[in-house]
């Protein structure tokens, strides 16, 4: 089971080739949620609103799917694990889609982990500037 002190996080990049659709060029590109077991948010950062367009208070007692869409129906904890499909995908470094607060979408990475007994952490990584680079990474289903 992870820890917070066994999280190893990169340091964010700074996101140099954003489009005019992100609302800071110099927008940070990494962002942290912590969630409960069932995917509500208990705590996030400002990069949230930098990069999603929310701020912090206004995601706090939401569910993920909100920023994720793809994981309304997606258990993240199955028998006090990380969802082992999912994880699978974050690890294959798969695209997930992700959505601003003004309804667009654009593709992120997803890092997962258990956080004590009752909470989860995801790393969101906007691959925007992957994306204008034509580094991308293909999307799969998650079942």
């Amino acid at each position: 089971m992870a820890t917070a002190s066994s999280l190893q996080v990169k340091t964010p990049r700074t996101n140099t080739h954003a489009s005019s659709c992100v609302p800071d060029a110099e927008a940070i590109d990494l962002v942290v949620l912590t969630l409960d077991d069932l995917g509500m948010i208990r705590d996030c950062g400002r990069a949230c609103e930098q990069v999603f367009g929310y701020p912090p208070h206004e995601l706090t007692g939401r569910h993920v799917s909100m920023l994720l869409p793809q994981l309304p129906d997606t258990g993240l904890v199955q028998e006090g694990r990380i969802n082992s499909r999912l994880a699978h995908l974050c690890h294959c470094a798969v695209s997930f889609q992700a959505r601003r607060r003004d309804g667009r979408h654009f593709a992120s990475e997803l890092f997962i982990n258990r956080l004590g007994s009752h909470n989860v952490v995801v790393l969101v990584r906007s691959l925007e500037a992957s994306i204008l680079n034509g580094d991308a990474f293909p999307s799969l289903p998650i079942r």
